[in-house]
C-alpha cells in the first residue's frame, strides 16, 4: 500500500558480516566526502557495527539469542553513585589471562559491556596495567593506590537511585560471567575476541566473502579506487554505479 514501508529482517549478527562492514567503514573512509555526502552513510554503519557486535557479543556470552529488556524505571529522586568490586580469582587459576578476557582488544569488550549496562567498569590492581614496570614505579603514588590491592574489576554507576540499582546488578552479573574461565579450545568469547581482533588488524579472511561493494561499483572499479591517489579516486567515483557511466569518463557516458 502507499504510504507503507516495506521492513526487511536485519542480517543475523555474524563474523562475517562484521567484517564486511568494518570493509565497508574502511573503504568509505577512503573515498573523497564531498559535501557530506557519506555522513548519513557513515551513522547507519557505525550503528549497524555497534548492534552486530551487541547482538554477537549477548549470542557468545550468554548461549542464545535470548534478548533481555533493556528498559528502565523512570528516575525516581536524587542522582546518586554506586559501585561495587568483584575481586579476581588469579589465586585459584594464576595462569589465565583474566584482563584480556574482561578488557578485549582495544578495550572493545569493556567498551560493549559499559554501552550495555550503562556503568563504567574498569580493571584494577596487582596486574591491572599491562606495562609492569610502570605498574611498579606508580605503585603508592597518589591516584594509584589501587594497586596496594588484589586484582579486582570496579564497577560505578551514577543514576537515579531505582535506575542505579537495576544498572549496577546487570553490570555484576555480565561481569562475573567473564570471571569463569573456560575450558581451553571452549571460550567462545575468547574465539570471538581474537576473530575481532584480525578483522581490526585486516587479516581475518573468509573464503566465501567478497569484497565489499559501498557504492554499488564493479569490482575492477573498487580495485581502482583503493589503489588511486586521492585525486584520482575522484575522479574514478564519479562514474558511479548508481547511474550508469564509466570510470575515469566523463560524467553522463555509459561504459562499453
Amino acid at each position: 500500500m502507499v504510504g507503507e514501508m516495506e521492513t526487511k529482517e536485519k542480517p543475523k549478527p555474524t563474523p562475517d558480516y562484521l567484517m564486511q562492514l568494518m570493509n565497508d567503514k574502511k573503504l568509505m573512509s577512503s573515498l573523497p566526502n564531498f559535501c557530506g555526502i557519506f555522513n548519513h552513510l557513515e551513522r547507519l554503519l557505525d550503528e549497524e557495527i555497534s548492534r552486530v557486535r551487541k547482538d554477537m557479543y549477548n549470542d557468545t556470552l550468554n548461549g542464545s539469542t535470548e534478548k533481555r529488556s533493556s528498559e528502565l524505571p523512570d528516575a525516581v529522586g536524587p542522582i546518586v553513585q554506586l559501585q561495587e568490586k568483584l575481586y579476581v580469582p588469579v589465586k585459584e587459576y594464576p595462569d589465565f589471562n583474566f584482563v584480556g578476557r574482561i578488557l578485549g582488544p582495544r578495550g572493545l569488550t569493556a567498551k560493549q559491556l559499559e554501552a550495555e549496562t550503562g556503568c563504567k567498569i574498569m580493571v584494577r590492581g596487582k596486574g591491572s596495567m599491562r606495562d609492569k614496570k610502570k605498574e611498579e614505579q606508580n605503585r603508592g603514588k597518589p591516584n594509584w593506590e589501587h594497586l596496594n590491592e588484589d586484582l579486582h574489576v570496579l564497577i560505578t554507576v551514577e543514576d537515579a537511585q531505582n535506575r542505579a540499582e537495576i544498572k549496577l546488578k546487570r553490570a555484576v552479573e555480565e561481569v562475573k560471567k567473564l570471571l569463569v574461565p573456560a575450558a581451553e579450545g571452549e571460550d567462545s568469547l575468547k574465539k570471538m575476541q581474537l576473530m575481532e581482533l584480525a578483522i581490526l588488524n585486516g587479516t581475518y579472511r573468509d573464503a566465501n566473502i567478497k569484497s565489499p561493494n559501498v557504492l554499488g561499483l564493479p569490482v575492477v572499479w573498487q580495485q581502482s579506487v583503493r589503489g588511486a591517489p586521492p585525486g584520482v579516486r575522484a575522479e574514478i567515483v564519479q562514474g558511479c554505479g548508481r547511474c550508469g557511466c564509466s570510470p575515469g569518463g566523463p560524467a553522463g557516458t555509459t561504459g562499453s
